[in-house]
């Protein structure tokens, strides 16, 4: 796809979005007002609105009227910044070589668990040559070497980067999602952005822009899933469902039943992976989250009150177990410490007789004895 297609279909929005909602429209002029007045109009005044428009701005929009001020690479542009970035790249990483930095040390995270793709992580790659540049442990030769290969190296991954957020906004804009805030869409496109731009190979004959695209659209997608619910589920079992509630709508639109084995047909699935997979929870969704246009009503204020923690029920248990705990202190000390022991009172653990009676020194009938006794005048306290 290409790069140029899409930011020609998106300048129109991206200009509206950035004059509109910038708050432009403060300093705009009348057409209908005459010339000779439109230029009797103060510097002060002009002056006044331009801050005025700066003040409403939100960083969104700013960002955007960035955007519409970049101009674009042509083809051949693009395809010689990648060339020139690729070759800038090959020497700095040779010169680090050269003073003992591995190609592991500067490889993308994961990369060689999914096979070397020659992929180099720009971000290693200058905190490295910094880090060589700030011990002092290079010639000065070499220094000034890699100070200027450093310098244009950033140089045109930057402008590589700037000239094509457009791309990002074109994509992200197709990815809109009330979980997720655009401006976090638009930054996760950007990784992949620059993602695509460490592993790009302009030797291959294709666009950046064809190439890039699928590097955004997965980071944008990836971010979707992981905000997606908060019980995370697998990437394939989150396609799969998509696939099915596509295939939900279309059969329904065809005037057929949503049945299971119609859902299959459509999606491709198999019968029990259809039916294992409708059968996952929906969504969760907050209790605080208003649910009436006022906001003045959330979905806890009908939630059913749980007996388990009744208030009423939990002060009369605390005042419950507090005279428990009185009547036991006035018995014997004996008497005392067989009923705790039975019944668990001091180790949360209850013992049998046969262990009271070991560990008192008694027998096991005396020790029955004795938690009788106890018993019996716990029932007169409580009368």
């Amino acid at each position: 796809m290409s790069r140029v297609n899409i930011n020609s279909r998106d300048d129109e929005w991206l200009k509206e979005n950035s004059n509109n909602l910038a708050g432009e429209s403060f300093s705009q002029e009348d057409p209908e007002q005459p010339t000779q007045a439109r230029a009797d109009t103060s510097d002060e005044e002009t002056a006044s609105s331009e801050s005025l428009a700066e003040n409403v701005s939100t960083p969104m929009q700013n960002y955007l009227k960035h955007l519409y001020r970049l101009d674009l690479l042509t083809p051949e542009e693009e395809h010689t910044t990648t060339c020139l970035l690729r070759e800038l790249e090959e020497k700095i990483i040779a010169l680090l070589q050269k003073r003992g930095v591995t190609l592991v040390d500067l490889r993308s995270e994961g990369v060689e668990q999914r096979g070397s793709t020659g992929a180099y992580d720009h971000g290693l790659i200058i905190a490295k040559a910094t880090e060589l540049l700030e011990t002092g442990k290079i010639s000065q030769r070499d220094r000034s070497s890699l100070q200027n290969l450093m310098k244009r190296f950033k140089a045109q991954r930057k402008k590589l980067i700037q000239c094509n957020l457009r791309l990002v906004i074109a994509i992200a804009k197709r990815f809109r999602n009330p979980s997720v805030p655009f401006i976090d869409l638009i930054q996760e496109g950007n990784v992949g952005l620059m993602k695509a731009i460490e592993r790009f190979k302009p030797q291959m004959g294709y666009r950046f822009s064809t190439y890039a695209y699928w590097w955004i659209q997965q980071e944008i997608q990836l971010t979707l899933r992981r905000n997606d619910d908060m019980v995370r589920q697998p990437a394939n079992v989150q396609d799969d469902l998509r696939n099915i509630y596509r295939a939900i709508n279309q059969v329904r639109s065809e005037g057929l039943p949503a049945s299971d084995e119609n859902i299959a047909k459509q999606t491709g699935l198999d019968l029990e992976r259809v039916q294992s997979l409708l059968k996952l929870p929906g969504p969760t969704g907050s209790l605080d989250d208003p649910i009436s246009d006022d906001q003045s009503s959330t979905r806890l204020d009908y939630a059913p009150a749980n007996e388990l923690f009744n208030t009423d029920e939990l002060v009369s248990n605390q005042e419950l177990a507090q005279r428990l705990r009185d009547a036991v202190a006035k018995l014997p000390p004996r008497q005392r410490t067989v009923l705790s022991l039975r019944y668990g009172l001091i180790s949360d653990r209850d013992c049998s007789f046969r262990v009271i009676g070991e560990q008192l020194g008694l027998s096991q009938e005396r020790a029955r004895q004795l938690h009788s006794d106890a018993l019996r005048q716990l029932k007169r306290q409580w009368r």
